[in-house]
């Protein structure tokens, strides 16, 4: 089940790259469109001399290099998602009672997979800093009730 989440969020890695490459081409489409308005006439002075065109912005890097810069971070926010997904599925094993673990386990499964799909990396890095924020909550949880299950004046009002 795990290689099909792994395989899955790679994909959905690909098409953050893809949707990423997209707005790069878009906003250099709009640029050049912008500067290729700016500078077909001289302009002239109120003396006659003719001004200089505005300085044309400098050239974009090549695709391949940002697509490389793209391509690393998303390969990071995969690995971190992964990272975190694991995290989370051992952190439920340190639940006191089996019903604690499954609900961890259904409720960790069920946000990795509903949030696969996102391409914004603003909402996924969002995701995945409230994704850890769970796994510290799962863990002070974990460690709190254990404690409690344990303790023999816990016992006795049982």
């Amino acid at each position: 089940m795990l290689s099909s989440i792994i395989c899955r969020t790679s994909f959905a890695s690909a098409r953050s790259v893809c949707a990423a490459e997209r707005l790069l081409n878009h906003s250099r489409t709009v640029a050049s469109a912008s500067a290729a308005g700016n500078g077909n006439a001289s302009p002239t002075s109120s003396s006659g001399t003719a001004t200089p065109p505005p300085s044309t912005p400098t050239p974009s890097p090549p695709a391949a290099a940002s697509s490389e810069s793209t391509t690393t971070t998303a390969e990071s926010t995969r690995l971190r998602a992964l990272s975190l997904y694991r995290r989370l599925l051992r952190g439920s094993q340190r639940m006191p009672t089996p019903n604690r673990q499954n609900y961890v386990l259904r409720k960790t499964r069920l946000e990795f997979r509903k949030h696969m799909h996102l391409t914004d990396e603003m909402e996924i890095d969002f995701q995945l800093r409230l994704a850890d924020t769970n796994l510290d909550t799962v863990l002070v949880q974990a460690e709190h009730l254990s404690r409690l299950f344990n303790d023999p004046e816990y016992q006795n009002y049982n």
